[in-house]
């Protein structure tokens, strides 16, 4: 009877470690769709950066900038975000509410001269692509496990 009690606690952690287990492969194996690798840039945008100078009073400083994206196959991403670059950005696959990826850029510098972040980690979050030429996406300061919006963006392919 003991060994049954054991089981029987035992068996559903172990279902839900596989499950856990079965979902992380499934996710890890994606690939990146070929209409959203290449080069991407954008016109300027208005980009606001948040500072906190006391508990829950901000300060909000814009002005704008320009980004441009080189999405790779591999997952991999550089770009610029105004006079900030970033060149081990990741992308990854968001699993639904109308954001279909977002791009981590890791941690960057100023964006514009008045910015008063002289370092902040930031992520774009891709849009879905409803044509294969342009790209609405966001930018989103991330603090902790908040993600706070900064820009919007079209991006368009560049003209040769």
């Amino acid at each position: 009877m003991k060994t049954d009690t054991k089981i029987n606690q035992i068996l559903p952690l172990t279902l839900i470690l596989i499950a856990l287990i079965l979902f992380h492969c499934s996710c890890s194996s994606w690939s990146v769709p070929t209409k959203y690798c290449g080069d991407w840039d954008s016109e300027k945008s208005i980009v606001t950066v948040r500072t906190s100078p006391r508990f829950m009073k901000f300060n909000f400083t814009s002005d704008s900038a320009s980004f441009t994206l080189k999405i790779n196959d591999d997952k991999t991403v550089s770009g610029k975000i105004g006079s900030a670059e970033f060149i081990n950005g990741k992308l990854h696959k968001n699993y639904g509410s109308g954001i279909d990826y977002t791009i981590e850029c890791g941690i960057i510098g100023k964006i514009y001269e008045k910015d008063p972040l002289e370092k902040k980690k930031v992520e774009i979050w891709l849009l879905t692509m409803k044509g294969s030429d342009s790209l609405e996406a966001e930018l989103r300061y991330t603090d902790n496990f908040s993600a706070f919006p900064m820009a919007g963006i079209m991006f368009k392919r560049p003209k040769k």
